[in-house]
């Protein structure tokens, strides 16, 4: 095999090994899957006996625990201490869901859409605020972790 093809073949992997925005690209992707999909079955299985805001909830805590697993290890591949992270990226999320539930009841009581629907809608307006949130909050190098130009 000649250096041009080895080089080409290894391009994908140093271009995920190198791209934090790729990797969340990816990640995020898996997570809106996995959120809405959350909140689907939950809807499934309780929709008689919740009302959807709560349902909304529930899905998002299953749904923000995943997501720091993935986000810690996959995206951000960080080594701060786990509480002090797993709180700060709650706190980024408290604002995603209280955008998320505002949204959701919106265009469910207002503008008519059936919850599936509406659900899937907020979820990427979602993924953008999430991107922006634990870019600066969650997992944000702290003032010690800084190099000279951040």
């Amino acid at each position: 095999m000649n250096r041009q093809k080895i080089l080409s073949l290894d391009a994908p992997r140093r271009l995920w090994q190198d791209s934090r925005k790729l990797r969340f690209l990816v990640v995020g992707g898996w997570n809106t899957l996995f959120g809405y999909l959350s909140f689907y079955v939950i809807y499934l299985l309780t929709a008689d006996r919740l009302h959807y805001l709560i349902i909304a909830i529930l899905a998002h805590f299953v749904a923000v625990t995943q997501s720091y697993i993935m986000q810690r290890h996959v995206v951000f591949r960080s080594g701060a201490p786990v509480t002090i992270e797993f709180l700060r990226f709650n706190a980024s999320h408290i604002g995603t869901l209280l955008f998320g539930l505002l949204s959701i009841y919106i265009l469910v009581d207002a503008a008519d859409l059936a919850p599936l629907a509406a659900q899937a809608i907020v979820i990427l307006v979602s993924v953008i605020l999430s991107y922006l949130l634990h870019s600066r909050i969650s997992f944000a190098p702290t003032a010690d972790k800084r190099g000279p130009l951040e």
